[in-house]
């Protein structure tokens, strides 16, 4: 098989869908990999590695999509990677389809029959998502880091440092949800010595909460509550993914609620705080009612090199077994890369997908057994 890995087109992403360990797995089984030029840069992989690695090199994006049956990356496509997608070629990437409402990306993989493997769809048994948890967690520690460097004067911030110093109260930091990101957040602030408090849903994840930090207020989810919490609160940090049609959790009336110079840390980029918008790396922060946003939603590729090897301890045998015995001989054998396809055959083959665009999707296992 011919698997092709491209440079990433999306603003600042510094992430690489296979490192040249991972090449060197795939060559040495018998498959051909091509590597876009300077794809692997930012994650602290020079060309030179692919190739010793067994790994051809090639210049273009174009290169890469003309010649590859699996195209593996990072982030979603990006408007141009859309022209250059082929019938029946295979791409595995996060695509954020059942979150995200980007139906031209959606159209786009559907009009060219392109399958597509969705690595936020990955489900182990257990109900954890393999590739969204260790990214939650380092999503969930640079908000925080985040928040120390946006704090400080010549970033934007009030001027204060986001550490507990003897004589002075501690800064406020309200975290909305107590998953893995939230979790690892509130990590780095007790360990700063700041005033934490969650706020969480789940009575269940409260107990747990609250028995792994001691030193972290842990409150149920309730409106009123949040919105006394923002008066006095430095910074808010939400890791709450939106579900489709999720309304507002922070109105825009609560943000204008909050303290001067005062921040907003979004990981999720937009959908449940109403002043959040999508930021980027190279133009991260904004204004609104006085408090400084940081809504980017790829913070790990602040820190590729850790980033993209976590990811390839889940995704990279998922990789080798397609590429050694065929996607349809997988997908009968593994439901776990079964249900992460969103799309095959110009169909959506996800019902996650299917609901979040309102359109119409089969099951994956019909389409399977329409194929045989």
């Amino acid at each position: 098989m011919i698997v092709g890995v491209p440079k990433e087109l999306k603003t600042a992403e510094t992430r690489v869908g296979l490192t040249p360990e991972w090449v060197k797995k795939l060559t040495a089984s018998g498959h051909k990999v091509l590597i876009q030029s300077m794809a692997g840069k930012g994650s602290g992989f020079p060309d030179e590695e692919y190739i010793f690695a067994g790994a051809e090199v090639v210049d273009t994006i174009d290169e890469i999509y003309e010649q590859a049956e699996f195209v593996v990356k990072v982030k979603e496509l990006q408007p141009y990677e859309y022209g250059l997608l082929r019938e029946n070629q295979m791409v595995m990437a996060w695509f954020h389809l059942a979150e995200d409402v980007n139906h031209e990306m959606l159209q786009a993989l559907l009009d060219k029959k392109t399958i597509s493997l969705s690595m936020e769809l990955m489900v182990l048994p257990d109900g954890t998502r393999p590739t969204i948890k260790p990214m939650s967690e380092i999503a969930g520690t640079l908000a925080m880091l985040e928040a120390v460097k946006y704090a400080q004067y010549g970033y934007g911030g009030k001027g204060i440092l986001l550490r507990k110093m003897a004589g002075l109260p501690s800064s406020k930091v309200v975290i909305l949800g107590g998953g893995n990101a939230g979790f690892n957040a509130a990590q780095v602030a007790v360990g700063l010595g700041l005033n934490v408090t969650i706020v969480e849903a789940s009575m269940n994840r409260i107990d747990y909460l609250t028995k792994q930090l001691p030193q972290v207020d842990v409150v149920l989810w309730d409106q009123d509550l949040l919105t006394k919490l923002l008066i006095h609160s430095d910074v808010l940090i939400n890791t709450i993914y939106p579900m489709p049609g999720a309304k507002s959790l922070v109105t825009r009336e609560m943000v204008g609620t909050m303290q001067p110079h005062s921040m907003i840390i979004d990981i999720t980029g937009v959908g449940l705080i109403e002043t959040s918008h999508y930021t980027t790396l190279e133009e991260p922060i904004y204004y609104e009612h006085d408090v400084l946003h940081y809504c980017v939603p790829n913070m790990p590729a602040l820190c590729p090199q850790t980033s993209t090897n976590i990811m390839l301890m889940t995704t990279g045998n998922y990789i080798l077994n397609i590429a050694n015995q065929g996607l349809k001989d997988v997908v009968e054998k593994d439901e776990i890369v079964r249900n992460c396809i969103s799309t095959w055959n110009g169909e959506i083959v996800h019902h996650e997908v299917g609901i979040n665009h309102n359109m119409p999707y089969t099951e994956i296992k019909k389409v399977l057994l329409c194929a045989k």
